[in-house]
């Protein structure tokens, strides 16, 4: 491995000196709780607290707190052969310890301060590997993509079915029309990728990394910042279809078990939806938590459970689709912060090998 060799050592060394990773600015740290307090206060008015307090004591949470148990072990460890995968393959060699470390430590980060963490990410793989941040962040853009393609799976499957049964009316032909587009997206990426034009978008792409280096002033600055913006594509230059295909297949776990935990979770507050909805509803919830809408999973969950739930399925009163929504996402913060502490205490010693302060470009 690279920390093995001496000379990749001092390779390691050399391009963490000149690689830096910055800290979230204070704005982008605030803005999801500026956000979130705007939800709070439009659920304040929208709904009876008090009465979503009391759904909540009533709850039934025999079935749903082994099924959240088991959901969040899916997603950390679907989460780390994913992610963790996609750099092990495109940018240095992780073991399975070091995928799971690298994406599971920082969920102790995330509940609360979401952007922090999403940089603790990148600054590990910095530190241990010698990672690029540009190449990490490609890494990561690839696979957010293809986890799109496996929500969208859901969601045209649901929306078909809904078109035909016409279960839930609002839900209509426009929203086939915006997964078609998607879709055409999606694969017309893929296509693109393993054109005869790849080795030459590749070797750009690797000319890139050298972009100003025998330039100055301001032009300098220009080529510098163009070439690392080119970096954002290499992975995308790098994947094959069979890539595309694991990561696809590996991410329907996740949405597997959010689906199974969020309908045990409507059971526990006594509400039934049905199924295209469900599968329309519950992915978009899901991936709301990883949004700046929220914190620590609640605002903007809570909301969209009472438009898909409440206002547009009907399915129980905003205050029992509220409680649902509150009790699942507790679940799923309480479930990732202790998840993360198992993996923190190693993450943090290579993450912060000269302390916290001194880790950080100012």
């Amino acid at each position: 491995m690279m920390m093995n060799n001496p000379q990749n050592s001092k390779a390691l060394s050399e391009l963490m000196s000149k690689e830096q990773v910055k800290k979230p600015s204070f704005f982008n740290q605030i803005l999801p709780y500026l956000i979130t307090a705007g939800i709070f206060i439009y659920l304040y008015f929208s709904l009876d607290f008090k009465k979503m307090f009391e759904i909540l004591k009533s709850a039934n949470l025999a079935l749903f707190i082994p099924a959240m148990i088991g959901f969040v072990i899916i997603f950390g460890l679907v989460d780390s052969f994913t992610f963790g995968q996609a750099y092990s393959w495109f940018n240095a060699k992780l073991s399975n310890y070091e995928k799971i470390e690298c994406r599971v430590a920082p969920y102790v980060v995330q509940v609360i301060l979401a952007p922090l963490a999403e940089v603790l990410f990148v600054l590990y793989l910095l530190r241990k590997k010698g990672i690029k941040p540009s190449h990490a962040l490609s890494s990561s853009i690839w696979t957010i993509i293809n986890d799109f393609a496996s929500v969208a799976t859901a969601l045209s499957l649901a929306v078909i079915y809904n078109l035909k049964t016409n279960l839930v009316p609002e839900i209509g032909i426009s929203w086939l029309m915006v997964l078609i587009i998607f879709w055409i997206g999606y694969f017309g990426n893929i296509i693109f990728w393993h054109s005869p034009l790849n080795p030459r978008l590749a070797d750009w792409i690797a000319r890139g990394e050298k972009a100003g280096k025998d330039q100055t002033g301001w032009k300098r600055l220009l080529s510098r910042i163009a070439g690392e913006a080119v970096q954002l594509l290499r992975t995308f230059s790098l994947a094959k279809w069979y890539h595309y295909l694991w990561l696809y297949l590996v991410r329907i776990g996740v949405l597997i078990g959010g689906l199974i935990s969020n309908v045990l979770a409507l059971k526990a507050v006594g509400i039934e939806a049905p199924v295209p909805l469900l599968l329309i509803a519950v992915p978009i919830i899901f991936y709301g938590h990883f949004l700046p809408i929220n914190v620590g999973g609640y605002g903007g969950p809570q909301m969209l459970a009472v438009f898909f739930f409440s206002i547009i399925g009907n399915c129980g009163s905003k205050e029992e689709v509220a409680a649902y929504s509150f009790l699942w996402s507790t679940g799923f913060l309480v479930g990732r912060f202790l998840l993360g502490m198992v993996f923190l205490r190693g993450f943090w010693k290579n993450t912060f090998p000269q302390g916290f302060k001194s880790s950080w470009k100012s």
